[in-house]
């Protein structure tokens, strides 16, 4: 082997070393963001608005909160938390898995009772869903913020007594839409932006504030980010006037 060739290999083995941490870093996901099923739509497009502005790209893993809760628990790859209220932020919180500094209330909702959109049924209130032509009326699982607070709001108007028995619980407020979309339920109780989303349910009426916890959307910087600095300028985006703006066309509003 000449000299030149062994100056050569051995500069090109350096090169190698040089670059295999960069290329790692150009595999990296970027963001990963656990949230709330209602934020699907309004969440995807902030980050996407986030990202155009030359910041990393945003992972985000949408299911009910009290699921999420378990998995940054458990130590999945996290870094940011989206809770749709505040009970399951304060499980992560109380056990020391998310950095309580940046822990912000971000946004606030409504909750609404929704048909098919091919519904002929009237219904005006929470006395009309206990109606017999209820066989099957949708509800996220008491463990989900959607679920608690539906139960809620029907136990505050007196009618979770006599639609018990006709209550089929999803795993998240976005299978709830799903049943009622499809008419595989009779009807449902989901978020205002969850009926703004699907065009083939219609809202019968929206609940009383007073008959239901306020429902807060809690967001906070989880302790083993590993992308902790971005993670916390995704979550000041979300909070900036262009962040409030998607999802206040969504139909959230500031957090009360």
């Amino acid at each position: 082997m000449t000299r030149r060739l062994v100056v050569s290999t051995l500069c090109g083995g350096l090169l190698v070393l040089l670059l295999a941490p960069r290329s790692a870093a150009a595999g990296d996901s970027g963001l990963i963001v656990l949230a709330a099923s209602s934020l699907t739509e309004s969440l995807q497009a902030v980050a996407a608005a986030w990202t155009a502005k030359g910041h990393p790209t945003v992972s985000i893993s949408f299911d009910a909160s009290s699921r999420l809760a378990k998995q940054v628990e458990a130590g999945a790859p996290a870094d940011l938390y989206f809770s749709a209220d505040t009970a399951w932020m304060d499980y992560v919180d109380t056990r020391g898995l998310i950095d309580p500094a940046t822990r912000t209330n971000l946004l606030g909702n409504t909750l609404v009772a929704v048909l098919p959109v091919g519904s002929t049924h009237a219904v005006a209130g929470a006395s009309d869903v206990d109606g017999q032509w209820v066989r099957h009326l949708a509800l996220a699982g008491e463990n989900v913020p959607a679920g608690r607070y539906g139960r809620a709001a029907l136990t505050d108007l007196g009618a979770l007594a006599a639609v018990q028995d006709r209550i089929v619980s999803g795993d998240n407020v976005r299978t709830v839409l799903g049943w009622v979309a499809t008419g595989e339920a009779d009807a449902g109780i989901v978020y205002t932006t969850d009926a703004k989303v699907e065009p083939r349910v219609k809202v019968a009426f929206t609940f009383p504030q007073s008959s239901y916890p306020a429902i807060v959307y809690p967001a906070a910087v989880v302790k083993s980010a590993p992308h902790a600095r971005d993670a916390a300028d995704f979550l000041a985006y979300c909070r900036s006037a262009d962040g409030m703006a998607v999802f206040v066309a969504a139909g959230f509003s500031a957090a009360p």
